[in-house]
């Protein structure tokens, strides 16, 4: 691998750490705008309105341990975002499923999010497909 080519990469490393960054501050200010933390809106996120998931599940899927995950889903729970449920086969299993009230705030949260005020807002039509692409490329290429 030539000098050009890790310096490119370290650059584009670079970008995609201080992207992230302002993302997620943009993430973080978006879920305060609605009265919620990060970790509830990223629930929120990852919930889908027609589906139930177990704690364990919603756990593993944000990279989040479940016992810390218990406190996120009371305080949705007494917002009325979501309810928990047994599991059908075992009891013991808790489920959580989106209610009326935390899919019409996810969809809110999501309208904010992807509305332009981001960090990638002011990217072009062909550009944000560009980027896409190219961030897609990436993250087949990295599974092989």
């Amino acid at each position: 691998m030539s000098a050009d080519h890790l310096r490119l990469e370290g650059e584009a490393v670079g970008l995609w750490f201080e992207m992230q960054a302002r993302l997620e501050a943009h993430f973080t200010r978006l879920a305060g705008d609605h009265g919620l933390s990060a970790m509830q809106a990223k629930v929120l996120m990852q919930l889908q309105p027609e589906g139930a998931v177990t704690m364990r599940g919603l756990a593993g899927q944000l990279h989040y341990d479940a016992s810390n995950l218990t406190g996120v889903i009371d305080r949705l729970e007494e917002r009325g975002a979501v309810r928990r449920q047994p599991h059908p086969q075992d009891r013991r299993i808790k489920s959580v499923i989106l209610t009326e009230e935390g899919a019409r705030l996810r969809q809110a949260f999501w309208v904010r999010l992807t509305g332009r005020s981001g960090p990638l807002g002011q990217l072009s039509r062909r550009e944000l497909s560009e980027l896409r692409d190219l961030l897609r490329g990436a993250l087949i290429a990295g599974k092989e």
